[in-house]
């Protein structure tokens, strides 16, 4: 993962195209098959399904801070955001 991250802060660095392919040709030539294959799935975009539903989150998060759901539920909607949340 640490490889993939820094192969995507270099293509994310420059807008040139020699040094894209660059990049992308030493990673390719290094990388396992598992891992060139994950690289090809979310450099064309695709995501990882979510595998925890976000009600099931927001039933932990309440019982983990030992609040009641509504609370969690006001302060979602004051945050907006469920990791902020969270």
């Amino acid at each position: 993962m640490k490889r993939f991250a820094k192969l995507f802060a270099k293509l994310d660095q420059t807008t040139k195209t020699n040094a894209k392919i660059a990049a992308l040709a030493t990673y390719f030539t290094n990388a396992t098959h598992s891992d060139a294959a994950w690289a090809v799935y979310f450099l064309s975009g695709r995501k990882v399904r979510q595998s925890v539903p976000s009600k099931l989150l927001k039933v932990w998060s309440a019982n983990i801070a030992r609040i009641e759901p509504w609370m969690f539920d006001e302060c979602y909607e004051v945050v907006g955001d469920l990791a902020e949340t969270i």
